[in-house]
């Protein structure tokens, strides 16, 4: 019996019909390589990062608040809000550190990186309350890039600048400590700071006063409501010190005091490990920079949110 071609192909139609098969494959297969070498830059490019902490810290994202941690990404739409005693250091993609005082809450309006090296880098922020400081490194300076800070009432456009803020419910602060910017108040005219150690305040429902000096002491009382306070308490991408919290072999039961701690602002995270074959879920908290920064947070810990016991460890230990 004799079947057409068009039913049951020949050999010769089988082979052309494979070539094209495997042609089709090879051009899609080139096209998602091509499209991932031109889209990687924009994929994987971020606009900064959570480099350190002294907790309770949090971040808000989509209207979720958990406890803030080193090495987050952050993203537009980020708030970063920092309790008592508490400090956050985030760098920006763009070569910036923004230093968070405590019992602060500043936003990232907008946030666009640069989606290659050489790329145009901006970034609103806007400071709600609390103390921060925005200094840009030698090599930030010659990246193409437009940030904008709110300090309250106060708009300041950034250009390779270190500078100093603060909002409180009666006044905001602008400190120029190096470089150059344009501020104004909110509704009236820009104007340019250029000298070293000025400074511009800002009361609430008054005038604002001159751009007047700041002395050393003045700065310097400024900074350490910025600063890491080394010793006490801090995380970093880096650090190699851990405070165990609690160690148990049933992982459910400690997922509640896992929230708990999350929603106090404590960057608390659940491993497991093994004891003699058994698995065992340790509640711990990791990245402590010193031994005397884990000592701290156990004192602090201990005796809340269901925490009885601490025992400080290496973070290859267990």
């Amino acid at each position: 019996m004799l079947y057409s071609s068009a039913i049951c192909p020949t050999e010769k139609h089988k082979n052309k019909l494979s070539l094209t098969f495997c042609t089709q494959t090879l051009s899609i297969f080139f096209f998602l390589l091509i499209s991932c070498f031109l889209f990687s830059s924009s994929a994987f490019a971020i606009g900064g990062k959570v480099s350190a902490l002294q907790m309770p810290a949090w971040i808000e994202r989509n209207a979720t608040l958990s406890s803030l941690k080193p090495g987050m990404i952050l993203q537009a739409g980020d708030k970063i809000i920092t309790g008592s005693n508490a400090r956050a250091l985030l760098k920006l993609d763009e070569g910036s550190l923004i230093k968070v005082g405590e019992n602060a809450e500043l936003n990232f309006t907008s946030l666009l990186p640069a989606e290659e090296e050489h790329g145009f880098f901006e970034a609103t922020l806007r400071l709600v309350k609390g103390a921060f400081r925005f200094t840009t490194s030698a090599s930030g300076k010659n990246r193409k890039r437009q940030v904008n800070v709110k300090i309250g009432d106060i708009t300041a456009d950034i250009r390779g600048t270190d500078i100093w803020g603060r909002s409180k419910k009666d006044k905001d602060v602008l400190c120029l400590i190096e470089g150059r910017i344009t501020a104004n108040r909110q509704g009236e005219p820009e104007f340019e700071m250029e000298d070293p150690l000025s400074f511009y305040i800002v009361p609430k429902n008054k005038p604002a006063s001159p751009v007047s000096p700041a002395s050393e002491e003045q700065l310097l009382e400024w900074i350490k409501q910025t600063e890491l306070n080394a010793g006490e308490g801090v995380l970093s991408e880096e650090g190699q010190w851990a405070v165990n919290l609690m160690s148990v072999t049933n992982k459910n039961s400690i997922k509640p005091i896992l929230t708990s701690l999350s929603a106090s602002g404590y960057a608390a995270t659940i491993e497991d490990t093994k004891v003699n074959g058994a698995n065992w879920y340790r509640l711990r908290v990791s990245g402590f920079n010193s031994r005397d920064d884990a000592k701290v947070f156990a004192k602090i810990i201990a005796g809340t949110n269901d925490v009885s016991q601490t025992w400080i460890v290496k973070t290859t230990e267990r």
